[in-house]
């Protein structure tokens, strides 16, 4: 998304009437129009003064969104202090569970090894990383064995150029749910394709805050955007896609 449209989309979310911006900015209406149809941008000084008006920071305006620094990590990346935490929590709960030395030691050795092998892996996941020149996909086995070696270690990685990126779409379904107290996550990704293999890239909390900023990124690298939901839209209008998404389905 591009500077005229974020412009066209801050003015519009804050009540603004092009001619009120003008007045508040010290420039002419047809100032105003010519950025928001891409004829001209606004100086730095005028970019400043609209930042105030709208109570965001400059990247924001500029972008939609906070800038990130690269290397950016989006997903549940294993890390050992989260491993050592986890090791902690999950000695106290088998100590609990077992009753603090009441049962024999071999049950709280069971309970604590089920947690390692079958917990641990699942509180972790496939992640990827924005780098300056590509993007790094960090995969884990569906073998939660070997998923844990992995996590000891490292995962599988795939890096992927920029340049041999053709289009990339942004995905967002609201789950079906099939009772009030199914609260799993809305499908929400980036469908990425090259000229030889199509990436799905799961997006979180980490992933969403700077999606804006990521696909301007992107589409400086002359990669194709397709966004028929209008998500960017939602995320620089501050919008929750959750309640948006699922209000429609209600």
């Amino acid at each position: 998304m591009i500077l005229k449209e974020i412009l066209k989309i801050l003015r519009k979310k804050n009540g603004y009437s092009q001619e009120q911006i003008a007045k508040k900015v010290f420039v002419s209406i047809q100032a105003v129009s010519k950025w928001e149809n891409g004829q001209s941008v606004p100086s730095i000084d005028n970019l400043l003064l609209l930042s105030d008006i709208y109570g965001i920071s400059l990247d924001n305006l500029v972008s939609g969104s906070p800038f990130f620094k690269k290397p950016y990590i989006v997903g549940n990346k294993f890390s050992f202090k989260k491993g050592i935490l986890y090791l902690f929590i999950w000695t106290l709960s088998s100590l609990f569970l077992t009753g603090f030395g009441y049962q024999p030691f071999y049950i709280f050795l069971i309970v604590l090894t089920i947690g390692l092998i079958l917990v641990l892996p699942e509180l972790f996941d496939d992640y990827w990383i924005i780098n300056i020149n590509d993007l790094s996909i960090k995969k884990y086995s569906k073998n939660d064995f070997r998923k844990i070696s992995q996590l000891l270690f490292y995962p599988e990685e795939e890096k992927i150029k920029y340049s041999d990126i053709t289009n990339v779409e942004i995905i967002y379904k609201p789950k079906a749910r099939i009772s009030p107290f199914d609260i799993g996550f809305d499908n929400f990704y980036l469908k990425l394709r090259t000229k030889d293999k199509n990436y799905r890239l799961e997006l979180d909390y980490s992933g969403a805050k700077i999606l804006p900023q990521f696909i301007n990124y992107i589409e400086r690298h002359n990669v194709d955007v397709y966004d028929k939901n209008n998500v960017i839209e939602l995320l620089i209008k501050g919008e929750s896609l959750y309640e948006y998404f699922n209000q429609r389905i209600n």
